[in-house]
């Protein structure tokens, strides 16, 4: 059995947190037990309640969690000189790599008009869009919570000396191995780190599992250098997703994620902790398709991750849903994830 503590008051206010969801079962790696999520509205922020004690929390990652169960698979700039061209293009107008600007006619307006478009963008960024750093020579990038190492790979093809926080063995040594970071094994709040020493500083989908988020944030900005970058990727609890489906909603993922932020709550976070300066906090909505799927797999067979294939008509339903959460989200803010992008003052 897991040891549990209750966590009844919201860690930033220490106001009493609103029960919003109760008998929330883990429905992805069927860790027993039963958990509810509090909220507090006047700091935007909802919290699994109770929570893991720190000794057990591997105990709710049985096996390997999904970011952990492959190896990173290798990247290249370019198959072609065009290819490698085109791209370097768009990551010199972009973000700065002046290295890979190509001698070629108008390079640089190519690159500026390339980049508006979105397919050519992601690809250009090798599928990381505003997670790529902008480039410094001989810079150095920390990843806090690499998984696999799949975001440190192409990171290193980019020029970048990589380096990562990591508690999973398995998977530091995944990514050792294949993207040659060194690792801190631990958590953001324990590992060895030096600090100020990381021109970037990246966290995807780690800060949702970690006790006190101020702490996270204050620990990332404590590794940057002065004008060092920081990008953080969340789930937005104020998604479309969570307020249509409620806890059919995948990214509750208890009990793993610990706390669960929104876009005020996380600038506010960041505003908070005099080291950051916030450039912008958006919402994407890029997942929206997958995490409507996700709905119906779990409504069907119990599981997340079950066997469900889309009849004609809910194929209607998770288009039509995708459609209306991308036709939003500009305006109201409710797209799966929370990008925030800040600068080490």
């Amino acid at each position: 059995m897991i040891r549990t503590k209750s966590v009844g008051a919201c860690r930033l206010c220490t106001r009493e947190g609103r029960v919003l969801y109760t008998s929330v079962q883990d429905r992805n790696l069927f860790i027993p037990g039963s958990w509810s999520i509090r909220l507090c509205q006047d700091c935007a922020i909802a919290w699994l309640d109770p929570q893991p004690i720190p000794e057990d929390v591997a105990l709710t990652y049985p096996g390997e969690y999904y970011t952990h169960s492959r190896e990173a698979e290798s990247v290249s700039l370019g198959r072609n000189s065009l290819m490698r061209s085109l791209r370097g293009a768009v990551l010199n107008s972009r973000y700065g790599y002046v290295p890979l600007r190509p001698s070629i006619p108008f390079g640089d307006a190519l690159g500026r008009l390339l980049s508006w478009f979105p397919v050519a963008h992601r690809r250009a960024t090798l599928g990381w869009l505003r997670a790529i750093p902008p480039f410094h020579p001989n810079g150095r990038l920390l990843e806090i919570g690499c998984g696999d190492g799949n975001y440190l790979l192409p990171m290193r093809e980019l020029g970048w000396e990589v380096h990562a926080i990591e508690p999973d063995p398995i998977a530091a040594g995944k990514a050792a191995r294949t993207a040659g970071a060194k690792i801190w094994p631990g958590s953001v709040e324990t590992a060895q780190v030096p600090e100020g020493t990381f021109h970037a500083v990246v966290a995807m989908h780690s800060i949702e599992h970690v006790y006190d988020p101020a702490l996270f944030l204050s620990r990332a900005a404590s590794f940057l250098s002065p004008g060092g970058f920081l990008y953080i990727l969340t789930p937005n609890f104020d998604s479309l997703t969570r307020k249509s489906f409620h806890q059919d909603w995948l990214a509750l993922d208890v009990p793993r994620h610990l706390n669960l932020l929104t876009p005020r709550s996380l600038r506010s976070l960041c505003e908070s902790n005099g080291l950051l300066r916030v450039q912008s906090v958006k919402t994407l909505s890029r997942r929206a398709r997958r995490d409507r799927e996700h709905v119906f797999a779990v409504r069907q067979t119990g599981d997340f991750n079950g066997d469900f294939k889309a009849k004609p008509s809910q194929s209607v339903a998770i288009n039509l849903f995708g459609l209306l959460e991308r036709a939003g989200n500009p305006f109201l803010h409710w797209g799966e994830e929370i990008e925030l992008i800040a600068y080490r003052r």
